[in-house]
């Protein structure tokens, strides 16, 4: 009996070890969030599920449509700056003037304690 609970703890944490081992950095939430309509951001912030190294945090912005043009190729925005907030779970993207009229698309990229890079993006339009 002692023989089989041993084989039976030993199986539920050789269960458990790959989802600690698998465990990566994603967004949880964003401002404005994914898919939202918002006034003229003068920041966007991003939160994360975990602690992020600053060195491996990055972000870019490019518009991908304005009002009245169709085929808007994507257009970089730049000027802004980033601040990885206290606890590292957060990094705002602070830009020099607002957002004008138009949709946007937010990339990230970032590593956590277990230092694998993971990345994706997200839209939002401002009217």
């Amino acid at each position: 009996m002692r023989l089989i609970s041993l084989a039976l703890a030993a199986a539920a944490l050789g269960l458990m070890v790959p989802q600690l081992a698998s465990a990566h950095t994603r967004l949880v939430s964003s401002t404005p969030a994914a898919n939202a309509t918002v006034e003229a951001p003068t920041r966007i912030e991003l939160r994360f599920n975990e602690a992020v190294i600053g060195a491996t945090a990055r972000a870019e912005i490019a518009m991908t449509g304005m009002p009245g043009m169709a085929n808007h190729a994507p257009m970089p925005i730049t000027g802004f700056t980033v601040q990885l907030g206290k606890d590292r779970k957060s990094m705002t993207l602070l830009l020099r003037r607002p957002l004008a009229a138009g949709t946007y698309r937010v990339t990230w990229s970032a590593a956590g304690a277990d230092t694998h890079r993971m990345g994706g993006n997200f839209s939002f339009t401002v009217r």
